[in-house]
């Protein structure tokens, strides 16, 4: 562990010498076409939560520092009423004109939720019990500790007749993401806490936090990407099916997966409808996996697949590059994020030498849903073109290495978010896809385990759907030569040009069924870096300052590594060669894993009473923290901080560490 007090982006960049190339080879990818068969998606319309005149004027008239708090306050009177007091307020309404107008007419953000007690609480959590390090046991009881902390329930009794919250009507105690960033559920968060309640025991919580998203499919078609009405245009990747899974491992719950199964099968046709392309390419028989090359014998064969993206097409689709600032010309921002994204917009006007073309809507809210945007990631070839300066050194690359410099470094944080918003809504993610792999056999096992163990024409429909997406990855977004996915470009027709850990999805997903070889050459290339990054693996290996890019670690990818790393450990042809090898390598990922979140916490004022003292440099009045992301340092260690101020305690974060200890604990 390396000791930094609040270095924040002051983080040099990292060289290519110490890693080297891992991939070497060139691959080329099928000629592809595509037909965009995305239903119209309807964006959200409120007039004071979602779009209109009132929102524009409160975000962009710098009432909040958060964009979040005005669309959080509960109205103290009926909508009409208040649009009508905001109609009298004068055009040249000041800043204080504006925060007196908010005063009179809503209530405090967040008074819509009230913190509760669970009902299921225990002192003596299952994942502990392996755990026989005093230190290891102490901090992990802080972590489940936490989840009292962060239940919430809907409040709303209070509300006049007529009055609003932007809250959605939830039953069930919900776990917010982060105890002082968000007042409301959050989907792909909600994930990786599941996987933390039940390694805690808490299995009556983890049900009723799954039957909330559950009923919102009920209400929606999808589970929106997090508890309010702003959201209820946009989801995020699509995890609902794997916490079912989850719950149901944990619990053998079947009536409960009975129930779930009709949520699950529209979630999955929510994604099937209004994220779906379909596209058309020559497949070769020598890349088919045998459950399909069975079916022809001809050498090559056309083939239309149909695969998914993150991004809805909306009714509105773009934000005007244009100097005007009436709010016609604004098209659709993200209420939670609108000064932000009236800025990028404002920001890629004045910077023409860096993108050229107007931001789509659409791009803006495929980055809310990939969840990992922006970043440097979905940068093409083609969006390359308008920013020669910017890529000089060709990002072209397609290899896990670092580059000689730091190609973003001349350019504001604000010109790269321009970038992190280009190319998403065209891009066949290898994750997204994968996740809808996983998705359509947890379908089919739930089917089969409903229908005493037997295969159903039903059954049969999603397997087959699974196995026609999982060969469409391997014909696109796979390297033979590497061993590797990447993220496909419909734009360019070609793999994308950085590459991004969120490519290891599919060893997750059907690691078990590569082919021979091709799982220890993926190995190869994660133990490599590793190695080079011992505190984590970074989303990219590109210094933009963007959250999801160097030098940033999030722990969902984290876990994910960790699940992908298992899935290859089942396949053949590295199970028989190196398995002891390969068990070792997972539990040095887990352990790194926690050792980074351990350390933040610690270096935060974290202790253990009788065991472990606070750390002496740590913030006065802190008890330790669990942050949203880590940074690593130029050696590619984690870094720490002993500021507690910012982010404030991460579920995801918690939730990933329960886990780890609890399915590591002997180890």
């Amino acid at each position: 562990m390396k000791l930094f007090v609040n270095q924040g982006l002051a983080l040099a960049w990292v060289t290519a010498t110490a890693l080297g190339a891992v991939v070497a080879g060139s691959y080329s990818t099928p000629r592809v076409t595509f037909q965009d068969l995305r239903l119209k998606q309807k964006i959200c319309s409120h007039p004071l939560y979602c779009d209109g005149p009132i929102l524009r004027r409160i975000q962009l008239g710098g009432v909040f520092d958060s964009d979040k708090t005005f669309i959080d306050m509960p109205t103290r009177k009926p909508v009409g009423v208040i649009v009508d007091a905001f109609n009298k307020l004068p055009a040249n309404a000041t800043r204080d004109d504006l925060a007196k107008f908010v005063s009179d007419n809503f209530h405090p953000a967040g008074c819509d939720i009230k913190q509760v007690e669970l009902d299921d609480w225990t002192d003596d959590p299952p994942f502990l019990r392996g755990v026989t390090d005093p230190v290891l046991r102490g901090y992990g009881m802080a972590l489940h500790n936490q989840w009292k902390g962060l239940a919430r329930q809907r409040n709303t009794d209070f509300l006049c007749d007529g009055c609003e919250t932007s809250l959605l009507p939830v039953n069930h105690t919900f776990i917010v993401g982060g105890s002082n960033s968000t007042r409301e559920l959050r989907y792909w968060d909600t994930y990786y806490i599941v996987l933390g309640l039940l390694k805690s025991g808490l299995n009556g919580t983890a049900r009723g936090v799954l039957q909330n998203l559950l009923d919102l499919v009920g209400v929606y078609g999808f589970v929106p990407t997090g508890g309010r009405i702003y959201y209820t245009d946009r989801s995020e990747p699509p995890l609902l099916a794997l916490m079912v899974k989850s719950y149901y491992d944990a619990t053998l719950d079947l009536d409960f997966v009975a129930r779930a199964l009709p949520m699950l099968k529209a979630e999955h046709k929510y994604w099937d409808t209004y994220r779906s392309v379909n596209v058309t390419y020559t497949r070769s028989s020598s890349n088919m996996s045998s459950s399909l090359s069975r079916r022809q014998s001809d050498q090559f064969q056309t083939v239309t697949s149909k695969t998914t993206m993150f991004g809805p097409s909306l009714f509105q689709t773009a934000l005007q590059a244009t100097s005007d600032d009436s709010s016609d010309n604004q098209g659709y921002l993200r209420p939670e994020s609108y000064s932000a994204d009236y800025a990028t917009m404002k920001t890629q006007f004045a910077a023409a030498n860096l993108f050229s073309t107007a931001i789509p809507t659409d791009n803006l809210y495929a980055a809310t849903e990939a969840g990992t945007a922006p970043s440097v990631q979905y940068a093409s070839v083609k969006t390359a073109m308008a920013g020669p300066s910017l890529f000089s050194t060709s990002l072209r690359r397609r290899d896990v290495m670092m580059p000689d410099s730091n190609p973003f470094a001349a350019f504001t944080e604000d010109e790269l978010s321009v970038l992190g918003s280009i190319n998403i809504n065209s891009t066949i993610a290898a994750n997204l896809n994968s996740i809808m792999y996983q998705v359509e056999v947890t379908i089919a096992d739930f089917i089969s385990l409903l229908s005493n163990n037997t295969v159903t024409a039903d059954c049969s429909n999603y397997r087959q759907q699974a196995s026609e997406r999982r060969q469409t990855l391997m014909d696109l977004s796979y390297n033979p030569t590497t061993g590797l996915f990447s993220d496909f470009h419909l734009s360019s027709g070609q793999q994308a040009d950085v590459w991004s850990v969120n490519s290891l999805w599919p060893y997750w997903a059907f690691g078990d069924s590569l082919p021979a070889g091709s799982a220890q050459k993926a190995m190869d290339s994660i133990s490599k870096l590793h190695k080079r990054f011992s505190g984590g693996l970074p989303n990219t290996l590109f210094n933009t300052s963007l959250n999801w890019d160097y030098p940033k670690v999030q722990p969902p990818l984290q876990h994910m590594v960790v699940q992908s790393v298992t899935g290859l450990q089942q396949n053949a042809g590295l199970a028989n060669s190196s398995s002891a090898a390969t068990a070792e390598f997972t539990v040095s990922l887990v352990q790194n894993s926690i050792d980074a979140s351990f350390c933040n916490w610690y270096t935060t004022g974290g202790n253990v009473p009788g065991v472990l003292n606070q750390y002496e440099g740590a913030t006065a009045g802190s008890t330790g923290m669990n942050f949203e992301f880590y940074s690593l340092g130029t050696d590619g260690d984690i870094t720490t901080t002993t500021s507690a101020a910012g982010q404030g305690d991460y579920t995801w974060t918690n939730g990933v560490m329960v886990w780890l200890l609890g399915q590591f604990s002997s180890q």
